[in-house]
């Protein structure tokens, strides 16, 4: 499908940012490279009170795009997500991180995927795509990979597969009138608003679509303090989505684990201890199983590592989980 003079919907773009100095040159610059034409999109920046030059740096590129800079006095992304929607003066929105960049066709193919799916779908609510991760270390680059490991459980956009129909879509491309009739962000999600957003829209009927062609590029976490609490917050955003009224089987696993193992410990002077740490031994099979499939696949070294990485990660994810699942609307307060 090729989008032609009377089928390029406006789109408003909403970034939030906060001491980007480091990415959003580049995040601005893929924007401006885009193939889509530039008096169909917007950009609304919403600066969280940066302290660095981040807005020293998105101010030259005020002449080069349409450009409009808030403040986001209350400083988390939710409230930008929430004010962005209501200032957009496009029909559809894009939600983009400031830690990111993107394809130079990402927003023509997200619009050329949007109108083909809403011509078979009329419940279509967003369309999203795949994450690529660029890493600035060798840590990084283990995040990367752990990510893509089948064995870790993230979201699927972090990996290539085929289009389809998902529970939730990275940097999509929103319906703004659906997004509105059903409340917009919920503001209690100070991290994950866009997955419990999407879980929502599932909720209410509404579909989201991906297609690994409409290409972002995100930089990783690149030090273990990082990875640490991106898991933690990961874990606990599950947890107050439980709390919330959703639920998935396979998020609790990671809490099944801790406890199992925690159980294990305890048994270390019972009959059960030999059992328990035969399946115990199962579990890190299992994982070195899959850590000699990723290095297989991708010749990286840095995949045996994953034997660690995958009970670190599992066990930081539960441990966010249970906060989640005991605080609740106070997770994030």
């Amino acid at each position: 499908m090729v989008i032609g003079p009377d089928n390029y919907p406006f789109l408003s773009i909403i970034i939030p940012t906060k001491n980007e100095e480091e990415f959003i040159g580049k995040l601005l610059e893929s924007i401006y490279t885009q193939t889509y034409l530039h008096d169909r999109f917007e950009i609304l920046l919403f600066d969280g009170i940066s302290t660095d030059s981040t807005l020293k740096v998105v101010e030259d590129y005020m002449e080069k795009l349409d450009l409009r800079i808030f403040q986001n006095q209350k400083i988390r992304q939710v409230y930008a997500w929430n004010e962005g929607i209501k200032k957009a003066r496009g029909d559809y929105f894009i939600l983009v991180g400031a830690h990111s960049y993107l394809d130079n066709f990402f927003l023509e193919t997200s619009v050329k995927t949007y109108q083909k799916v809403k011509s078979e779908e009329s419940k279509l609510a967003a369309v999203g795509g795949s994450l690529n991760i660029v890493f600035k270390n060798r840590f990084a680059k283990m995040i990367k990979i752990l990510y893509s490991s089948p064995y870790a459980g993230v979201s699927s956009f972090w990996s290539k597969e085929e289009q389809g129909f998902k529970e939730t879509v990275v940097f999509g491309l929103y319906d703004k009138k659906i997004v509105m009739d059903v409340g917009m962000f919920d503001e209690d999600f100070i991290i994950g608003d866009d997955y419990e957003l999407n879980l929502r829209l599932n909720k209410n009927g509404y579909r989201l679509f991906s297609n690994p062609d409409i290409k972002s590029y995100y930089f990783s976490r690149s030090s273990l303090k990082s990875f640490l609490k991106q898991s933690f917050e990961y874990g606990a955003v599950k947890g107050l989505c439980i709390r919330t009224g959703y639920n998935r089987l396979i998020w609790w696993i990671p809490l099944l684990f801790l406890i199992f193992e925690l159980s294990t410990i305890a048994s270390v002077f019972t009959n059960l201890f030999t059992a328990m740490l035969f399946l115990l031994g199962l579990y890190f099979m299992g994982s070195a199983i899959f850590s000699i499939y990723t290095y297989i696949k991708s010749k990286e070294i840095l995949s045996i590592s994953l034997i660690i990485f995958h009970f670190i990660y599992h066990n930081i994810v539960a441990l966010g989980l249970l906060r989640g699942v005991i605080r609740g609307r106070k997770t994030f307060r």
